[in-house]
């Protein structure tokens, strides 16, 4: 099922007519819903199935999870070793650093990034080359520590689109990777959304494909097949390092190396689209 947040703050289904049936009553909240999806499954298809859906309006979309916990975001994390823009594992040199460093990469984004769909990227003053970064968003279903491989999946809510912005030419430039958390840590760039599509609906997370238009242009495609670490090693890796609350988010890696992406520009109007989840719509405008 597809859940999204509204900007009143409740939860609904979204139909596969495009209608929304609200949750209040059954859930406070997506992490509530994240939370106790297992056990108020059966009350939620008993709603949507009894109650007649009003017709979803996009501008009342907020961001799926507002105030997530924390959001773990992958680094260097496709195979890339193309430049066509058709590449499944994304463009730029092939990955020499092995998986296991990789994930030592991973950094975090601050939650007060997070932005729903219809909502602006906002370029901070002195921070003019801002770059979008199309990924697979992982949310997490239930509180989680030390998951295996195999257990890690489980663990899983359900997925939704996110763009990993990043304020590449902001500071001295002198230590990227040490900046890292301030470039891509402005207020508006972790942009979600649109909603939520439960786990279930997901066959195979490693086989979705992935696209990014600027002002209908054609800026990244690729297929999180593409992934070096997939969803189910970067959770049990994650799940190690602390504790995973429901509502967690974890950005799982961009497709293509910088030399292949172009700067943001006040106006430009973005849609990130991943297969089986729908498309994140967004403006650009400059702060203040």
């Amino acid at each position: 099922m597809r859940f999204a947040t509204l900007k009143d703050g409740t939860v609904a289904a979204v139909t596969p007519e495009d209608g929304m049936v609200s949750l209040d009553g059954i859930c406070g909240s997506m992490i509530d819903l994240a939370a106790s999806y297992e056990t108020s499954r059966e009350a939620i298809e008993r709603a949507v199935s009894q109650t007649t859906p009003t017709a979803l309006d996009a501008a009342q979309l907020a961001a799926p999870v507002p105030a997530p916990s924390k959001i773990w975001a992958a680094a260097g994390n496709y195979k890339r070793g193309s430049a066509n823009l058709s590449s499944d594992g994304g463009r730029g040199e092939a990955r020499e650093r092995p998986p296991d460093e990789l994930l030592e990469h991973i950094f975090l984004k601050p939650p007060s990034a997070v932005v729903g769909p219809g909502k602006d990227i906002l370029i901070p003053a002195g921070a003019e080359t801002i770059f979008p970064e199309l990924e697979l968003c992982v949310v997490i279903g239930r509180e989680s520590r030390d998951l295996s491989m195999d257990e890690a999946l489980d663990a899983v809510f359900g997925y939704s689109v996110i763009l990993d912005v990043t304020a590449r030419g902001y500071g001295s430039g002198k230590n990227l990777m040490g900046t890292r958390c301030v470039r891509k840590g402005f207020d508006t760039f972790a942009p979600v959304g649109p909603w939520i599509v439960s786990r279930d609906e997901i066959a195979d997370p490693q086989a979705l494909e992935m696209r990014l238009w600027v002002n209908d242009d054609l800026r990244q495609s690729a297929s999180t097949g593409g992934m070096i670490n997939g969803v189910a090693r970067l959770v049990s890796y994650l799940s190690q390092v602390g504790t995973l609350m429901p509502g967690d988010l974890i950005a799982s890696g961009n497709p293509d190396s910088p030399e292949f992406q172009r700067q943001l520009a006040a106006g430009d109007e973005l849609v990130a689209e991943i297969e089986g989840i729908g498309q994140l719509r967004l403006g650009v405008a400059r702060a203040g």
